[in-house]
């Protein structure tokens, strides 16, 4: 009988491995930051307004479009579109497992990509998908395009552990994140915080009373006035929603 590789093979323990950063411009996987910026969750303070959107396609019974697809937008010249804007493509999700609380209410926003219109007539119109951050769906929701900033990183001084954020969503619902993935904490401009600004993660053990984990480290990509994308840079673990970030003092 011969036994399986893994059952003759003796269990081996392997050093951690620290992750390398990601390189500037970058992150993991080689994509664009600023591509990354623009695909990224989002969690508004409200409902967004859903009136303009994706309502089928060329050919009878299309329902997901791929980058060069046209699709149909359920307004034209009349509702103000015109031959070459561009629009987000976007969708609400409902996140069962990201309760509200007191500092934090979730409206998930996912962004499928974005489009441009290419055909405007009175109240249809046709657009073309120019970048997919996902499948965009029939019913999917636009917004203006709007060209995102990759900020520059700010000088860092030492982690403010005193008065940490919360890592509170990621995008479509996920729980975890790795290096060069996208979480949002629930501090904003409100809170003093800027693009490019440093953060380290960690979490408390002994439900608070014991010792901190350093977890990893990331970087503010985009401030909103109550939350801030953050990406994951390196991580000796997986990130949670749930963990902490000591945002770094910004040096003078």
């Amino acid at each position: 009988m011969t036994l399986p590789i893994a059952l003759i093979l003796p269990a081996m323990v392997l050093a951690p491995q620290q992750p390398m950063p990601p390189a500037a411009g970058q992150i993991a996987g080689g994509q664009n930051v600023a591509e990354q910026i623009a695909c990224a969750p989002a969690s508004l303070p409200a409902l967004p307004q859903m009136g303009l959107r994706v309502s089928g396609g060329l050919s009878r019974g299309r329902m997901m479009f791929a980058p060069g697809e046209s699709l149909l937008v359920n307004a034209g010249t009349r509702q103000g579109l015109r031959n070459g804007q561009m629009y987000f493509v976007r969708r609400h999700l409902a996140d069962p497992f990201t309760p509200a609380s007191i500092d934090f209410t979730p409206v998930g926003i996912h962004t499928a990509g974005w489009v441009t219109i290419v055909d405007a007539r009175d109240d249809t119109s046709v657009a073309q998908v120019t970048h997919a951050c996902d499948g965009i769906l029939d019913d999917d929701y636009l917004e203006p395009y709007t060209e995102p900033v990759v900020p520059d990183p700010l000088p860092g001084g030492a982690p403010d552990f005193e008065h940490p954020a919360r890592i509170v969503m990621a995008d479509e619902t996920l729980q975890t994140a790795a290096p060069g993935m996208l979480m949002l904490i629930n501090r904003g401009s409100d809170h003093g915080v800027r693009p490019g600004q440093g953060l380290t993660i960690f979490r408390a053990t002994l439900a608070g009373a014991g010792p901190t984990v350093e977890v990893g480290r990331g970087t503010i990509l985009s401030v909103r006035p109550q939350t801030s994308l953050m990406r994951v840079d390196d991580s000796r673990d997986a990130v949670y929603v749930g963990d902490l970030a000591a945002l770094h003092r910004i040096n003078p």
